[in-house]
């Protein structure tokens, strides 16, 4: 591996287009060189008419152009370009992104939401020597995008519940826009607005969490501080409240004069504020944390990771799985049969894992899965992997990107080795191989505790002579336990083409 490499993060958002170049060292991490920003509006049009116009890929690809021109001139190894909510949310955006592709060459993914904030939390972790602190003692992140909120909550280190609510700051003020012309009372219909929205997401989900850090976080933060007078990431609910005033009594025509900020970008301040201050509520006494951070961050951090140069004390991994655990903890599942299958299914897949093409990450994907596999039985005993995919479905889990939640459901689905769905058709042959695979070894985990009483104390595999050799250790009487195995064991077979073997062996 060379030395160092140089590295450019771009994120088409949907107020600007912002690239970050960095040299990233195993010594020093990571180094940002230049930070170039251009303003753009997709957002606003998007989410006004549905779609990108002409006009708006014609200045993207101009402005790619001129980004790759200063790419090369600080002699970039990689790249990676993602969109977000805006080209994510455009009903042609699958023509758009094919468009600037063929006239810049630059290659442009769309992420979920889930990934993005994902990424957002990552970057507080590196950027930042008190994340590791404020997640132990408890701590709220709202993170107020374009198009939606993303509120997360840490305690104990672990990430407790995020939830996504489709409001966002530029969202909200294009929905309201035509009363912004026609009234001047606009702060009070819009804090009126957000207000009613944010409770009935609090009343469901956000119900009392004892936390003790509050941590904001959006674009606009650097807006807010700079309105502050502050450059450090301490703010204080006093703060909040004289931006709030100001921009009431002054309008964003005097922010814009006065501080010198973009009239787009000052435009949404004023809601950004308004969510963070009804979250906060009456509780004047958390402590607020402001940190300036960006998706390109984000992307810095991943491309870092990916490569071995450097990595966070936070295991971000686990937060995909506490996650899991909180939704599937509303269906009444039972967290010790979970944890079960999903040791067994570990074990397994690190077997299998070398001669079958199983990475770390789809251990992770099985995890998931092996969690949410029973929440079905909440609605109905019958056909309940059917509903059990409809959870999945509707619960949007942070870290994963859509198509490894697609695989994550499809697995649950076809958990029994029945693939008679429209659903499994569509796939490519790569990832019904792939659904199959987990949903083989899933299979065979949940036959080893079909009595839901984790009768099997450890488990230990190994393939020898095209055979895989599952040793169970327990002092109990596995009669059901071989019975389910053996019906898994056909299923298993067909997929991988190998012969599972139960082995049990009592306890010492």
């Amino acid at each position: 591996m060379p030395r160092y490499k140089v590295f450019a993060a771009i994120d088409l958002g949907s107020t600007e287009i912002t690239m970050k170049i960095a040299q990233i060292s195993k010594k020093e991490g990571i180094t940002v060189l230049d930070t170039v920003k251009y303003d753009i509006s997709i957002g606003k049009e998007v989410y006004r008419t549905g779609k990108i116009s002409y006009n708006i890929v014609e200045k993207i690809c101009c402005c790619f152009e001129e980004y790759l021109r200063i790419m090369k001139e600080y002699g970039v190894d990689e790249y990676v370009c993602y969109a977000t909510t805006a080209v994510r949310e455009a009903s042609n955006s699958e023509y758009i992104i094919d468009q600037i592709n063929i006239r810049t060459g630059i290659k442009v993914n769309i992420i979920s939401n889930e990934e993005e904030r994902f990424l957002h939390n990552k970057a507080l972790a590196l950027k930042s020597d008190y994340f590791d602190d404020i997640i132990d003692a408890g701590a709220v992140i709202v993170d107020v995008a374009s198009g939606s909120v993303q509120v997360s909550f840490y305690d104990k280190a672990e990430l407790k519940f995020s939830q996504n609510i489709p409001m966002g700051s530029l969202r909200v003020f294009e929905l309201l826009s035509d009363i912004n012309n026609s009234t001047a009372a606009f702060s009070d219909m819009l804090k009126d607005f957000i207000k009613s929205n944010i409770k009935k997401y609090k009343r469901v989900f956000f119900k009392n969490p004892s936390y003790k850090y509050f941590v904001a976080i959006s674009n606009q933060i650097k807006y807010i501080k700079k309105i502050c007078g502050t450059s450090n990431d301490n703010i204080t609910v006093n703060d909040l409240d004289m931006v709030y005033e100001t921009i009431e009594n002054m309008g964003v025509q005097y922010i814009e004069d006065k501080y010198e900020i973009p009239y787009d970008s000052a435009q949404l301040i004023l809601p950004t504020v308004i969510f963070y201050k009804t979250f906060l509520d009456s509780e004047n006494d958390k402590i607020i944390i402001a940190p300036e951070i960006s998706l390109t961050d984000g992307i810095l951090v991943e491309y870092v990771e990916k490569n071995a140069y450097t990595h966070t004390k936070h295991i971000f991994t686990e937060d995909i799985i506490s996650s899991a655990k909180y939704y599937a903890g509303k269906y009444d599942v039972i967290s010790g049969h979970y944890t079960k299958v999903m040791e067994i299914g570990t074990c397994l897949i690190n077997t299998l894992s070398k001669k079958f093409g199983l990475s770390k990450r789809h251990s992770v994907l099985l995890k998931v899965a092996s969690i949410f596999a029973d929440t079905g039985y909440y609605i109905n005993l019958n056909n309940y992997n059917i509903y059990s995919y409809d959870i999945v479905k509707a619960n949007p889990i942070l870290g994963l990107s859509q198509k490894e939640h697609e695989i994550i459901s499809s697995v649950v689905l076809f958990q029994n080795g029945v693939f008679d769905f429209d659903a499994y058709n569509r796939y490519s042959k790569n990832r019904k191989l792939l659904i199959s695979k987990l949903s083989a070894i899933l299979s065979l985990s949940q036959a080893l505790d079909v009595e839901y009483k984790q009768n099997v104390e450890k488990v230990k595999s190994s393939i020898r002579n095209g055979i895989l050799y599952i040793n169970v250790y327990s002092n109990d009487d596995l009669i059901l336990e071989q019975r389910e195995f053996n019906k898994a064991q056909d299923f298993f077979e067909e997929v991988f083409g190998i012969k599972a073997v139960l082995v049990k062996k009592g306890l010492k």
